[in-house]
């Protein structure tokens, strides 16, 4: 009940706030009650007359005003938030529409149209996550259709248990066929690839937090298609295709150790060809929740608003504009992705160079120290052979003078004789001693080294 007060008595008037005639208990004044009388404008709370209405939001910059329209049932009470404004180009505004009976035992919800871009990532743009941010130019969520769209609305909802398919129909009559043959229509004249649509119609039973049972009806249609690879995207694959090249012609210019070593530096990265995107749309959803009794003329409520919902012009071109600046900021955005993508790639090449040079010049060392090895392998072998050959035959081998006397470098002398001279004025004159202390020939002598099997 509330409280009034007479105009002509002060006497106080008791309203139930849905009589249409109040009289006066005092002096028999009446009053022609209007069930909207108690609200003002700027609560944004609908009233509902029977009849096809505007529905004004209750906040927000659209506070007032009147966004869409639709069949209000007499007596219900209908309230609209602010759209809620989403980052995303094609569906920037999204309406929701609350409609209430007067006993509360119907409630209806009207969810406006909503776009997604489908939320698995394709190998192309898997190793950006994380590192960039990309733009929300669609909500990421991934692909229900319509019957799995009312499916989760049920099993998302905390304050709903023992939830129970009554029945559920995937064919859609001819207003929503339309629709979803109208939106395939405009996605191929975008186009757009293999796009396609779907309805469902589902009634559960289930019980709130009380344990009282309600039926609840939910009807969806969603459509979708598919965004055809952009040249950006085939550019970043050639890309990767060609880094993929470059590391396979150096892995083949190694060999064994060497290159499992280098690959376990750097592992071969699965590249595959981009894939056309997933972008799909709820077109619009509606929610009845009924008590079992009210259920019946919920339902035909339901169609009516169903039915007559419409978006109002100043909604249109509100969401217009909106998606007008969307598209700019989007763009900007993207440019700068662009960019940063490709100074990734430019950084990854750089660091791929570097990578190769220093695989080139490990390769190099190691294959001469390899070398070194086995020419100190052939010399120390050299070495023992020619010591054995000496000690059999009984000589000692030296060193011819320096500057290049006598031919060849190399002499033999008897393990008699102590040292070994050469003439330095004709290199082929040789002389040898025995004794702990040398001969002293002058300076047209020079004593020869031995080589101690190193020739």
């Amino acid at each position: 009940m509330q409280s009034l007060t007479c105009q002509k008595c002060r006497s106080p008037l008791n309203w139930d706030g849905k009589a249409e005639i109040v009289k006066c208990e005092y002096c028999g004044t009446q009053y022609l009650m209007h069930p909207r009388s108690n609200r003002s404008p700027e609560q944004g709370v609908n009233v509902g007359l029977g009849e096809v209405s505007g529905i004004r939001t209750s906040c927000g910059r659209y506070a007032g005003a009147a966004l869409a329209k639709s069949f209000i049932p007499k007596g219900w009470t209908v309230v609209t938030s602010a759209p809620e404004q989403e980052a995303n180009v094609l569906v920037p505004l999204t309406m929701q529409v609350q409609y209430a009976s007067p006993d509360n035992d119907i409630f209806i919800t009207y969810t406006g149209t909503r776009a997604f871009n489908h939320a698995d990532p394709t190998p192309q743009n898997a190793p950006y996550l994380g590192k960039i941010s990309h733009p929300d130019f669609m909500i990421p969520l991934n692909y229900r259709d319509a019957s799995a769209v009312c499916d989760g609305t049920v099993s998302a909802n905390p304050n709903l248990s023992d939830a129970k398919l009554v029945s559920g129909t995937g064919t859609p009559d001819k207003q929503n066929a339309d629709l979803i043959n109208k939106t395939i229509g405009e996605y191929a004249a975008a186009g757009t690839l293999e796009p396609g649509g779907n309805y469902a119609k589902k009634i559960y039973e289930v019980k709130d937090q009380s344990g009282a049972v309600w039926k609840k009806q939910i009807e969806a249609v969603v459509t979708y298609a598919y965004l055809p690879v952009t040249e950006e995207e085939m550019m970043m694959y050639q890309m990767m295709m060609q880094m993929q090249s470059r590391r396979a012609n150096t892995f083949s210019m190694l060999s064994g150790r060497i290159a499992a070593m280098a690959a376990a530096v750097t592992p071969e990265q699965q590249v595959s060809p981009p894939q056309p995107h997933l972008r799909w749309t709820l077109n619009y959803m509606i929610e009845t929740s009924a008590k079992e009794e009210a259920f019946e003329e919920a339902a035909k409520i339901h169609k009516k608003i169903r039915d007559t919902f419409e978006a109002l012009p100043v909604f249109n071109s509100e969401t217009e504009a909106v998606r007008q600046y969307l598209m700019m900021q989007s763009q900007q955005e993207t440019n700068a992705i662009n960019g940063a993508i490709a100074q990734m790639d430019r950084d990854n090449m750089a660091s791929w160079d570097r990578k190769q040079q220093i695989i080139s010049d490990t390769s190099a060392y190691t294959s001469n120290v390899m070398h070194q090895m086995f020419e100190d392998n052939a010399a120390t072998s050299n070495r023992v052979n020619n010591l054995r050959s000496e000690a059999i035959r009984e000589v000692n081998t030296y060193h011819t003078a320096a500057g290049g006397y006598g031919d060849p470098t190399v002499v033999e002398a008897g393990t008699g004789w102590d040292h070994v001279y050469q003439n330095t004025q004709d290199p082929d004159i040789y002389a040898a001693s025995t004794g702990g202390a040398p001969l002293e020939f002058g300076v047209d002598f020079e004593e020869l080294k031995q080589t101690d099997g190193n020739y």
